[in-house]
């Protein structure tokens, strides 16, 4: 199947990239940002204009004060606007924001220089006898700094200091040289400059507003878009997913249902042993098979959702570590090798899940006879990396970005459900990213695979942490349990709503020479006989029960009733706060689908 929840290997995690919120900061620099990029574009038709203008004032005061002062202005500001024409201001396009305050000082640079040449008018066209010239030098200048004001630049300091070094020279020399006239037109003119000033300060700050709101308006149709997409992405994977789960749980499911024909029509023509256990174990594999599915779908749902939570906390990893090691012989083989003393930070449910899914994944590509897993926990820096490496058959590169895919399983395209679901290491990926860490993957078809991970590293006594370490998930029932000798009459409680489930359950205990005792909710027990409650040896409580009474409460009434009781809780969502409830009060904990050996090990101990 090609099908899968997500597109996400294990170096990207799975997200869709999405548009952040940006800093104060970040937002400034781009309203900076722009207002330089307008500034530094001056056309070459308003510099050609600014020029002739020039021009004709250097030509009046050449005729009115001194031809070669006016000249080598004239000079000076061809030499300008040359500049700033052919030679510009170039930014990048985007401008980083480290670059923004070098780029703004260059502009400052450009623009007074360029201001600084025009100012230079008031001291080389200044006539010291002529109070009319100075008049009409004065009058040109303040032209020249209203006509400016408004397109030498839009950064609101690099404007002010242009329009002061255009007029402060004019001033200058004219409060110090000028005739009576001229100094009070120089006052007025100090006067202009510091309203100029302050309108130029408003001025920006408008235009920094009106930018500003134009890149936050862009900056939420940036987010809302990418929001959109990353939906329909999670959408479209959703729907991925849900397809390939749909085909993958009707394939055991249809096994079975043919399986059940197959036995029943074996039973009508009298088939022989032989022929009916082989059915039952073609059987049996279908529903190992659904239930291996059924599982791990919900896992994924409860990992999705955040339903348990991680806690980290100190892990001796030699400890943890060695429950994987396999002799084998000469079969398959899983050699352990980490450091006595090697403690890591990590939820221990949510590791030891990772590793056992990383190596029985190992196990199922390897060979099966002479096939070598090996789990190694190494020290990198302050970090722990587990790896861990097989002799299997290795995985392409180009298909190395899909193995941490849903339903995505390499070298095994005819779809063997022995080899699992292509969901374990879907799992592990999704294991890690709560964990904080991150799965790499090294592998050279012919040559096996290396899978890693790091873990950070604590200083402290592994023997401090090795027995909660080491206590494993759920153990399996022992095999001799399926054989262990029942008590005949064993009177079992069964408080189960589903009526096929508590079919299946009171057949089995039948078959037992157990006696079952069925009731479809607490309520309908509570009305009953209560004195039925007194010859029961077992009871199995489904948590989920109609009617205003639940499994937990109604196993803490009959543990009440009947201190002795056995009591199992029999559910599919039992957690870790279940499990430890269970313990705390002495009952059992059984997921569902019960396995019959888990089911039997009950009674067993209850008939002892």
């Amino acid at each position: 199947m090609s099908l899968s929840l997500s597109s996400a290997c294990a170096d990207d995690g799975g997200h869709a990239p999405a548009a952040s919120a940006s800093s104060p900061e970040a937002d400034r620099a781009a309203v900076q940002s722009e207002l330089l990029r307008l500034s530094t574009q001056p056309t070459g038709a308003v510099l050609a204009f600014q020029f002739l203008l020039d021009c004709g004032v250097a030509a009046l005061f050449a005729w009115q004060y001194s031809v070669t002062m006016a000249a080598l202005w004239l000079a000076l500001i061809a030499f300008t606007t040359a500049w700033r024409a052919f030679f510009k201001q170039v930014l990048p396009d985007p401008l980083p924001p480290a670059r923004l305050p070098a780029e703004l000082r260059g502009h400052a640079l450009r623009i007074g220089v360029h201001e600084g040449a025009h100012g230079l008018a008031g001291v080389m066209l200044f006539h010291p006898t002529d109070p009319v010239a100075q008049l009409l030098l004065g009058l040109v200048m303040l032209g020249m700094t209203l006509s400016s004001v408004f397109s030498v630049s839009y950064v609101a300091r690099t404007m002010q200091m242009g329009i002061g070094m255009l007029l402060a020279p004019i001033i200058v020399m004219g409060l110090v040289f000028g005739a009576a006239p001229m100094k009070g037109l120089c006052l007025l003119g100090a006067a202009l400059l510091a309203m100029m000033w302050k309108l130029v300060a408003e001025r920006s700050r408008k235009l920094e507003d009106s930018i500003g709101q134009r890149h936050n308006e862009s900056t939420l149709r940036a987010q809302a878009l990418a929001g959109l997409q990353a939906a329909q992405q999670a959408q479209a994977e959703r729907l991925r997913f849900f397809s390939a789960a749909n085909h993958d749980l009707r394939q055991p499911v249809m096994a079975i249902g043919l399986q059940a024909e197959v036995l029943r029509q074996q039973l009508v023509e009298g088939a022989g042993p032989a022929q009916l256990q082989a059915t039952l174990a073609a059987l049996a594999r279908a529903q190992t098979a659904l239930e291996g599915l059924t599982q791990q779908l919900l896992e994924i749902g409860r990992i999705e959702a955040a339903a348990d939570s991680l806690t980290p906390a100190p892990v001796g990893l030699a400890s943890l570590l060695a429950e994987f090691a396999r002799p084998g012989g000469a079969g398959q083989r899983v050699l352990v090798r980490c450091p006595a003393l090697a403690v890591g930070q990590a939820d221990p449910v949510a590791l030891r899940r990772m590793v056992g899914n990383l190596v029985d994944n190992a196990l199922k590509f390897s060979p099966p006879f002479g096939g070598r897993v090996l789990l190694a926990c190494r020290r990198r820096g302050d970090r722990w990396r587990i790896e861990v490496r097989d002799n299997g058959i290795g995985i392409a590169a180009e298909d190395q970005s899909r193995v941490f895919e849903d339903f995505q399983q390499v070298g095994n395209l005819e779809r063997n459900l022995r080899r699992g679901h292509g969901l374990g290491l879907s799992i592990v990926r999704r294991l890690a990213l709560r964990l904080g860490t991150q799965i790499t993957l090294r592998s050279e078809p012919g040559h096996g695979s290396v899978f890693s991970f790091e873990l950070p590293m604590l200083q402290a006594d592994a023997r401090q942490f090795a027995a909660s370490a080491s206590m494993p998930a759920r153990t399996a029932a022992p095999h001799h349990a399926a054989l262990a000798r029942l008590r005949p009459g064993l009177s079992v409680l069964v408080v189960e709503d589903n009526t096929v489930v508590a079919e299946g359950l009171a057949a089995l205990l039948r078959q037992w020479s157990a006696q079952p005792r069925v009731y479809a909710s607490a309520d309908e027990l509570m009305r009953g006989n209560s004195t039925d409650l007194h010859g029961v040896d077992v009871a199995l409580c489904d948590i989920r029960l109609p009617g205003t009474t639940d499994g937990v409460t109604l196993a803490r009434q009959l543990q009440h009733w009947k201190p002795g009781l056995a009591i199992a809780l029999v559910s599919a969502d039992i957690d870790e706060a279940t499990s430890a409830l269970a313990r705390e009060r002495g009952w059992h904990a059984l997921r569902k689908p019960v396995q019959p050996g888990e089911l039997r090990a009950v009674l067993a101990a209850a008939s002892s």
